[in-house]
């Protein structure tokens, strides 16, 4: 079993409003030792970007808002067979004028 790790990942977006509003698709994959561990880990980071997230500035992009995708589920590595969750949230953003 490896470390405790979480990834993030672009999975798709798009500009929704010329040169104002992008739209970002974010992936997020949690690997633990247990599989409730991991579990526990994802609705962690879960409740981070939906609640904690939106309204933050971060390198002169603002977050409006984010939305979920799809809640935590079971995904454990195929190949390493570790125990994992993987969700996807949707981020709003704008340049922080």
């Amino acid at each position: 079993m490896g470390d405790t790790t979480i990834y993030l990942m672009l999975s798709g977006g798009y500009r929704s409003k010329r040169d104002r509003v992008d739209r970002l698709y974010v992936l997020y994959d949690v690997y633990a030792e247990s599989p409730a561990e991991a579990g526990a880990l994802a609705f962690t980071v879960r409740e981070y970007l939906l609640e904690k997230l939106p309204g933050q500035s971060i390198d002169g992009v603002l977050v409006l808002d984010v939305r979920e995708q799809a809640a935590p589920s079971w995904h454990p590595d195929m190949q390493s067979l570790e125990p994992a969750y993987t969700g996807e949230v949707c981020l709003y953003l704008v340049a922080d004028d």
